[in-house]
């Protein structure tokens, strides 16, 4: 998806970008509980803020040539020895 797209950001700004929609989604979340004072208009939709940043992680895992499925796989099974 990165290289068919054409993209080419450096990943520190990748790493920027990531923490901005986590910031998002985050608000989002936030804005749908009673208690919260802030707009709900202040972001889209909690699903496609976190399109955006699942899209961002898979662009930063080809920038630094990680491969996200062998280290999801590693959490899943190091979460499931620790239960």
């Amino acid at each position: 998806m990165y290289k068919d797209n054409k993209w080419d950001t450096p990943p520190e700004l990748l790493l920027i970008a990531m923490q901005e929609e986590l910031g998002e989604i985050s608000a989002r979340f936030l804005a749908e509980h009673p208690r919260y004072k802030k707009s709900i208009k202040d972001t889209d939709p909690i699903e496609e803020e976190v399109g955006d940043l699942i899209t961002l992680i898979f662009a930063f895992c080809n920038k630094m040539d990680i491969d996200p499925e062998k280290w999801v796989n590693n959490t899943i099974r190091k979460r499931g020895k620790q239960g």
